[in-house]
Formats: structure tokens, C-alpha cells, sequence
């Protein structure tokens, strides 16, 4: 099919372009963002060779902050948005020789306000690991994200979010405080516009860790608890003061531990679960970190595990639990829950096989290499006990474990100042450094080289102990998944009675479909697609592409068309393997080009004629005319994709011509189909809509 670019073409389309381009995505219109790196996204505009981009602070756009031409159908700008402002954008398809047709309509948005007062200090430029840091905090209850120089780009807004922790692809799990609730800490899985995906069922106490398994369900640690007797210690006086006999047998006292549950995602039923008390023995509990101290239990019951980070590994089928109190690290095989190996200090029931002599103490948070090694922050609130430090001091450690055997490969102390007694973590960074949290300096994060050296910290300027940072972790972007997909070659299909709808043109006899997938994201992933047209001019195929960040293919099709029809749908679906959440599916016409009809053919109208709906693609309103109504009893049947009549709109008219107009706006966009029966044939037409 021929291209229209001259002028004068341009004027006879202008009502059809019109409404093509009034398709902007997202941001969607009048929205409120809890982020200043914001991604724009547009349908793919016919006959387009790139897109002009304008961010403007002003309605009328005097002040442009922003100017792109892109190739693709998205745009992530990270510079120019700020905080607690009003911002308006638009687009305008850039044809071939560089004519353009008129801008869309006018999108706004606008942000909300910063959260945090973080700092930072870059010591080496060149050596930090690229990308976002994300924390959580307790206990004013809130999560931000900085970049490199400190400056806040996301935060959990109003909604109180403690981040827990994150996939590559940037699935975000943590708890919400609600007071409302009789465990008012519930673990969610949540999106960065701050939507629940997933919340758990809330029926037991969740606390510190939720992770989402390779099979779609979650995993948490809840709370349990069992009587037990008070072991004879430093404490055993004031016990016996309280009424208690504290004589080391007596089963008089609850002791709480912990179980992992795992819940089914759609059911929330626990499909899954483990527990403390019927693989450890009550032989072993913390004897020096007073934990025992009636103050530390008010009185009521004894804190004896405090499972505080758990992580599932796929590869192994096992899960790796640190227990706080126990000063353990715990690998458990799944599904049979069998104890593996418990790594930490000796204790009296002699299960703890591993790294005896390693000296971590209350360590929080666990990460797992691709080489089987384990990142842990050591809290060292025993330090001064197991290591003979003057004063307690906190470590990071990587521990290697190979054949039964087991070291400490790397440890970076932290000085004096940054001791975290509790919370904290440390993860290895794609570059080989390490990023290293604590409650410590009122809430940091430093990022170390493996030689120890520092080369960048970040300050959240929290009030510790009362507003402790929880956990840290850097993350590539605010859009680890983003992609775009452009159905190669669409245009503008001018039919009968210079009516205009959009299209694919294809050769008669053997023709080629293609499209083009762009990661726009920022990591590599695996993209499946699956590809179906309706009259089978081609097989329907599947397969999937590999991109790396940037990279981009075309994906093709070959097949053979008919000269029985001119037109077909196809429709092209395709799913990011790390966040099927946002597959994308973009469906249109193909037809044969050879078999449009000419404007000049006169064609005799036998019976009811249902004539090309307008405009199509429509956005809510689609006119419906019939020409030649010459009986009684018709009317225009709307069915949708699945074949369900939608609407059935009477044809009534004084003359010859019906003209009506329907209303989509209670539909969700897609394909529907147009039929009307008159005594002398069956007529179809199919209208695209698209909100």
C-alpha cells in the first residue's frame, strides 16, 4: 500500500488523525506519582517512523523541561521531574522526510512529597555500583529509594510500607502498619505506585521477612509459641521473685519461636510449613545477650528464636533461615524440612556442625551467591563474648560452604560509631563491592570495595533507636522491566466510501508479518511471545527472544494469504519471563493491498447496508450507520471477542439511512464485532476500542 505523506493528504485525514492521537498511556491523566523517574508510554501511531516527546511545567508549554525523538513507545526520563509539582505532556507521530501531524492531547500528572532527609558522601565515583538504593524504616514506618547523589526518587508516599526485600525485576515485598488490625504489621506484596498485589491472610503474627517462591506462592516467618521451662541463669532469682520456680525442669513458661509458612497465592490456604520447636532443642537458648532478663520479656514470655531473614533457593530446593537469638544460620531442605546444617556457636544439644569459631552474633539478613557462598550481617551484640572486642562491633561477612566444610572468605568490621544492635544487612554488588546497612550513624548504608576500601555512604538521617533503618538493598532501576512492541509496516487502510481504519498491508500469495521488541528496561530478560490470526494465513507460532538492556529484534512471520477475504486480524501477546504482570497485547488488521477497494467503484447497495463504523479506532463513542433500510426488523448486533452479544440496537428509520451512536465506555478496550441480517445476506464489520 502506497504511503500518504504529501500535505494534501494530510488534510483529508486530519479528522481520522485526530483521534489517532489521542492515545497516551501512561502516565495516565491526572494521576498522582509517588516517584520523580517517571516512565511515558504511547500506542503506536500508523505510518510513524519515531515520536516527538514534550514535557512541559506549563499547560501551554512555554517552558519545555523536556524535548526526546524516540524510536520506541516508551520514554523513562530521570532528571528533569521533582518533587510536589504539576507536570503536562504530549506526543506527535514523526512521519518519513520529517512531517509530523498534530500534537495528542494533553496528559498531566502530578508528584507528591519527599520522605526522606537522606546524604550522601562519594568517596570514589568511578567504583560505585550503579543503580538505586531502596530502604525501609522502622518505626516511623515508611520506605524511599535514593540514587547515587542522595536524591530521593520514590518513596511509599502516605502509606505506611516497610520494605523488606526485592527480585531483580524489582517485586516488592515488605509489611504495611495497620493498627486496625489485631497483627498490625501484615506482610504485602506491592507494585511502586504503592497497589497491594498480594497481602497475607493476617490470621498469625508475620514478622521480618516475606519472599514470593519460583511457583507463584509466599513464604513467611510467623510467630509461635510453646511452654517451656526457665533455665537457670543470672535471671533465675528474679523468676523465682515473680512466683515462678525457675529451677531449669519446671514446664512453666511460654517460650515464642517461629514457623515458615508458605500460603497458596490465590487461596492464601498454608500449603506449607515448618517450625522451630520440632527441629531445635530447648537446650539451646541465648545465655549471654539478655534475652533472659525479665525486662526484655516483660514478664510475659521468653523471645527464644527470632527468625529475622529467610531466602529460598531454587537450585538446591532450600531454604536458609537466620535465627537472631540462636546466633544461627540454618539451611533446611524443601519440601521434607529436614535440618541440612545449622552454622553458628556450639551449644549444648550439639547440632550447630558449622563455623563454630566464625563469632557472628544476632546477625540479620541473609543473600545467597551464584556460587553457593552466604552474605549475612553480623550485629555482633556478643562480639565482646565470641571475639574479644573491647567494645561490641558489627561486621559483614561472605561465607563459603563447599562440601561439608565451611569459612569466613571476606569480612569488612564497621568502626565504632556504625555498631548496629539490631536490623541491618549486606549485599554483594554486581561489581564486586558490598553494600553494608546499619541502625548505626542514625541510619547508614556504605558501600565497600573488596579490599575494605569505602567509596560511597549513604545517610538517612534517622532517629535511632526510635526511626531504625531495617534493611537496604541496591537495585538497578525504578524500571527493571520496561519493553516496547511495534507492529511493523501498520498504516492507514483507506476503504469504500473514504472511510479509514488501520492496518497491515500484505502481498497476495506469500507475505511476511514482523514486529519489533526493544528492552527498555534495565536488565536482561527472557521475553516469550505467542502470535494467532483468525483466518490462517499464518501458523500460529511461539518462541521466545533473550535481550539484554537496549537490545531489540524483530520477530517474524512468514506465511501465505487469500484471495477469498481481503482483511484478517491478528493478535501478538507477548510476556516478560520476570514479571508476567506486564505482558503486552496488540492486536490489528491485516489485509491484502491489491484488494482495496477503489473510491471511484460504484457499488449497488442490495438490501440493509452496514457501512464502515467511524472513527475506528474509537475512544468511547463509535457512529453506526446503515444505508438502504428497505425492511423491518433489523438490528446491529455488537458481539465481543469471546462471541458475546454486548448490545442489540434496533434498526428504526423514516427513510432510507439509519445513523446511531454507541457508548463503549462501560467496556474494557479491545475487539468487538458488528453484524446486522437482512433478507438478502449477513454483514460483518469489526471496530477497535481503545480508551
Amino acid at each position: 500500500m502506497a504511503k500518504y505523506y504529501c500535505s494534501a493528504i494530510f488534510l483529508i485525514y486530519s479528522g481520522f488523525l485526530q483521534i489517532l492521537n489521542a492515545q497516551l498511556v501512561l502516565p495516565t491523566n491526572n494521576s498522582v506519582l509517588n516517584y520523580i523517574h517517571v516512565l511515558f508510554e504511547w500506542n503506536q501511531y500508523p505510518e510513524a517512523d519515531s515520536y516527538e516527546l514534550e514535557i512541559s511545567d506549563d499547560s501551554l508549554f512555554n517552558n519545555v523541561i523536556r524535548t526526546a525523538n524516540i524510536s520506541s513507545l516508551i520514554y523513562i526520563e530521570k532528571e528533569t521531574i521533582d518533587w510536589d509539582s504539576k507536570y503536562y505532556w504530549r506526543i506527535r507521530p514523526i512521519f518519513e522526510n520529517s512531517l509530523t501531524s498534530d500534537w495528542s492531547e494533553t496528559y498531566h500528572f502530578t508528584t507528591g512529597q519527599k520522605r526522606s532527609e537522606s546524604t550522601v558522601n562519594i568517596y570514589d565515583e568511578n567504583n560505585v555500583s550503579p543503580g538505586l538504593t531502596i530502604f525501609g524504616s522502622f518505626y516511623n514506618y515508611f520506605s524511599a529509594m535514593i540514587d547515587m547523589n542522595g536524591k530521593e526518587v520514590w518513596n511509599t508516599g502516605d502509606k505506611k510500607i516497610v520494605y523488606y526485600n526485592s527480585s531483580p525485576a524489582l517485586d516488592l515485598l515488605g509489611c504495611i502498619s495497620d493498627n486496625s488490625l489485631e497483627h498490625n504489621l501484615p506482610g504485602i506484596d506491592f507494585s511502586i505506585d504503592n497497589d497491594l498485589i498480594w497481602e497475607e491472610p493476617n490470621d498469625q503474627f508475620l514478622h521480618h521477612d516475606l519472599v514470593k517462591l519460583p511457583n507463584g506462592n509466599y513464604m513467611g516467618i510467623v510467630a509461635t509459641s510453646q511452654l517451656g521451662p526457665i533455665p537457670i541463669g543470672t535471671w533465675t532469682s528474679d523468676y523465682q521473685g515473680f512466683g515462678f520456680a525457675a529451677n531449669g525442669l519446671s514446664v512453666e513458661f511460654p517460650w515464642v519461636g517461629d514457623k515458615l509458612v508458605e500460603w497458596d497465592k490465590d487461596t492464601k490456604e498454608v500449603v506449607w510449613s515448618w517450625n522451630v520447636f520440632d527441629h531445635f532443642s530447648m537446650e539451646d537458648f541465648d545465655a549471654l545477650g539478655g534475652t533472659w532478663l525479665p525486662s526484655s520479656t516483660g514478664y510475659q514470655e521468653y523471645d527464644w528464636t527470632h527468625l529475622n531473614a529467610m531466602i529460598f533457593s531454587e537450585e538446591e530446593s532450600a531454604i536458609y533461615i537466620s535465627i537472631r537469638h540462636l546466633s544461627r544460620i540454618t539451611k533446611i531442605a524443601y519440601p521434607s524440612g529436614e535440618v541440612i546444617w545449622n552454622m553458628g556457636r556450639d551449644m549444648p544439644s550439639g547440632e550447630v556442625t558449622l563455623g563454630n569459631d566464625f563469632g557472628f552474633s544476632f546477625q540479620h539478613g541473609l543473600q545467597k551467591l551464584e556460587n553457593g557462598n552466604i552474605i549475612t550481617f553480623d550485629n555482633g551484640n556478643l562480639s565482646q563474648y565470641f571475639l574479644n572486642t573491647e567494645v561490641p562491633i558489627s561486621r559483614a561477612l561472605e561465607i563459603s560452604i563447599l562440601n561439608d566444610q565451611s569459612s569466613i572468605v571476606w569480612e569488612h568490621p564497621l568502626p565504632e560509631n556504625l555498631f548496629g544492635f539490631a536490623s541491618g544487612n549486606a549485599q554483594k554488588l554486581e561489581n564486586g563491592n558490598y553494600l553494608i546497612t546499619t541502625v548505626g550513624g542514625n541510619g547508614t548504608s556504605i558501600e565497600v570495595n573488596s579490599d575494605g576500601v569505602q567509596v560511597w555512604q549513604g545517610n538517612y538521617n534517622l532517629c535511632e533507636p526510635i526511626c531504625a533503618v531495617y534493611r537496604a538493598n541496591r537495585i538497578s532501576s525504578l524500571y527493571p522491566i520496561a519493553f516496547s512492541l511495534i507492529s511493523n509496516g501498520l498504516a492507514i487502510n483507506q476503504g469504500q466510501g473514504n472511510e479509514f481504519g488501520t492496518g497491515i498491508p500484505l502481498a497476495l500469495g506469500s507475505a511476511s508479518l514482523s514486529f519489533t521488541l526493544k528492552n527498555e528496561g534495565s536488565i536482561s530478560d527472557v521475553f516469550n511471545y505467542e502470535f494467532s490470526e483468525e483466518l490462517g494465513w499464518f501458523d500460529n507460532f511461539s518462541g521466545y527472544v533473550e535481550l539484554s538492556p537496549g537490545e531489540e529484534q524483530i520477530i517474524t512471520f512468514n506465511g501465505e494469504t487469500s484471495s477469498s477475504v481481503n482483511s484478517n486480524y491478528y493478535q501478538m501477546i507477548v510476556v516478560p519471563s520476570q514479571k508476567p504482570s506486564l505482558s503486552k497485547t496488540v492486536m490489528n488488521e491485516i489485509y491484502i493491498s491489491e484488494l482495496s477497494v477503489n473510491n471511484e467503484t460504484s457499488i449497488v447497495p442490495k438490501g440493509a447496508t452496514l457501512k464502515m463504523p467511524f472513527p475506528n479506532p474509537f475512544n468511547s463513542f463509535v457512529h453506526l450507520n446503515v444505508e438502504n433500510v428497505l425492511e423491518d426488523g433489523l438490528s446491529i448486533n455488537i458481539y465481543d471477542i469471546n462471541g458475546k452479544t454486548i448490545s442489540s440496537i434496533p434498526i428504526i428509520s423514516n427513510s432510507s439511512n439509519f445513523h446511531t451512536v454507541w457508548n463503549a465506555e462501560s467496556h474494557p478496550s479491545g475487539l468487538y464485532f458488528l453484524s446486522i441480517d437482512n433478507s438478502i445476506n449477513a454483514q460483518f464489520k469489526k471496530i477497535l476500542y481503545l480508551k
